[in-house]
């Protein structure tokens, strides 16, 4: 089971689609499995969904050390492939995965122990606080597991073999959904049933790649004689501004609900857990599409053409802010019924209702800057990259977050990740267009502001 896309393929449209529609399907197989996750939590009620919504930015901090490892790992192990140096792509892989182990067993601790702390701060109550705390830890056990299946879904993308990431992800969270109602419901687990589904199926996952990675099925080999020590500083120099990224998007969803707690109650929380869910569910997709093609990207950059960059590059933009905008009307036009599905609380449902509309610009303006992390992680800009992602739910979003409730209450809690989300496609606008000046050739196989990777 070889990869069979070649990233030199000169159908550029054909060989995006066929990279990032599997890694799309994937992600939006994630996306609504939290969706569903939430609905049948949601159903024990609207206390537990918001108690377990507390805990989740701590997990945030995992999600953001994978995708920091997985985008550092496959940006260089695409490089590596677009030069020729399979060996070396082999490297990347093996030390990424090494370095997963005590990276997940150290934040498995700290998350353990510290939940009860991170939950009291929010200022929670004690009925959210006991569901949350029971999930949290029982998740938190689990945590190195979730780690390298994300480390091996970006290896698999990265080589071109995003079809495969696709059917494992679907699978693990198709068997996650059905053993949801299992564990939940006919054992009587409720929360905890929760987490056991979600441990179990990250174990399936690895056991899919495991066989992947004994039988040959990509280009990488995971051999332990490949690991290099040197090759972490190169995949931190572009993973760290990316999982950054993401923590500061945990800290800007802490900030969020703890404002809906002061100016919304409980069902504020709830309201702004079910916007915080169809948010992810939005935007996964979109960030799916762009991990895909971001391998199609580094692979051109590490082969010197210039060219096919830059139209991929816009063939990105016109793919994803229109779905974006789309989803984004959808939301606008049917947001009650849909938070509906979540809660069967009409208050919860109508505050959740009014923070969908609110959030209407995030989803096409998340979409322009999804393409521009990928063009400047492509071509290795950790600074610029730093700037502009952690704009939207950090050092711009925390200011709004502070100042509009005080003004319009509950309402400015909701309009504060819109109104942060125009201004960082502003800075973002200003970045893009000197980036796209920057990409000029100067010789055969390099381009001017091409930062050297190899350690």
């Amino acid at each position: 089971m070889k990869a069979a896309v070649d990233m030199n393929d000169p159908r550029l449209m054909r060989l995006v689609l066929t990279v990032a529609l599997p890694a799309v399907a994937g992600l939006a197989a994630s996306a609504g499995h939290h969706a569903v996750n939430a609905i049948f939590l949601g159903a024990l009620g609207p206390e537990v969904l918001a108690g377990i919504s507390l805990v989740m930015p701590l997990f945030l901090l995992v999600a953001a050390t994978g995708q920091g490892l997985g985008i550092g790992l496959a940006t260089l192990l695409a490089r590596r492939l677009g030069e020729g140096d399979v060996s070396g792509a082999s490297s990347v892989a093996v030390t990424a995965l090494a370095a997963t182990v005590p990276i997940g067993i150290v934040l498995s601790v700290l998350i353990y122990l510290g939940l009860p702390s991170f939950v009291g701060v929010l200022g929670a109550g004690d009925e959210l606080l006991a569901p949350g705390l029971t999930y949290g830890r029982l998740v938190a056990i689990g945590v190195t597991l979730g780690l390298l299946q994300t480390v091996c879904d970006f290896i698999a993308i990265a080589e071109g073999n995003s079809r495969f990431s696709m059917i494992v992800l679907i699978s693990s969270f198709a068997l996650n959904a059905i053993l949801d109602p299992v564990f939940i419901f006919l054992f009587d687990f409720r929360e905890a049933g929760a987490a056991f589904a979600t441990i179990l199926s990250a174990v399936a996952a690895l056991v899919c790649y495991a066989v992947y990675f004994l039988r040959g099925w990509g280009m990488v080999r995971v051999r332990a004689q490949l690991l290099h020590v040197g090759l972490l500083r190169p995949i931190a120099r572009i993973g760290v501004p990316a999982a950054a990224t993401s923590i500061v998007t945990g800290l800007g969803f802490v900030a969020f609900l703890r404002e809906a707690a002061v100016h919304g109650g409980d069902a504020g929380v709830a309201a702004t857990a079910i916007a915080i869910r169809l948010m992810t569910l939005g935007q996964l997709p979109v960030f799916g599409f762009c991990l895909g093609a971001q391998s199609v990207v580094s692979h051109a950059f590490g082969a010197g053409d210039h060219t096919r960059v830059k139209a991929i590059v816009r063939l990105m933009l016109a793919v994803t802010i229109p779905v974006a905008t789309l989803y984004a009307v959808l939301l606008f036009l049917a947001a009650e019924p849909i938070a509906r599905l979540f809660t069967d609380s009409p208050a919860v449902a109508a505050q959740a209702a009014d923070c969908l509309r609110a959030l209407f610009p995030i989803f096409p303006l998340a979409a322009f800057q999804s393409v521009l992390l990928v063009m400047l992680q492509s071509r290795g800009r950790a600074g610029l990259s730093a700037l502009v992602g952690l704009a939207p739910q950090g050092y711009v979003l925390i200011p709004f977050l502070l100042l509009l409730p005080l003004w319009m209450g509950f309402a400015g809690v909701a309009l504060a990740p819109a109104a942060a989300a125009i201004l960082a496609a502003m800075i973002g606008l200003v970045v893009a267009r000197r980036e796209w000046l920057a990409i000029l050739p100067t010789s055969p196989g390099r381009l001017v502001g091409q930062p050297t990777l190899n350690p």
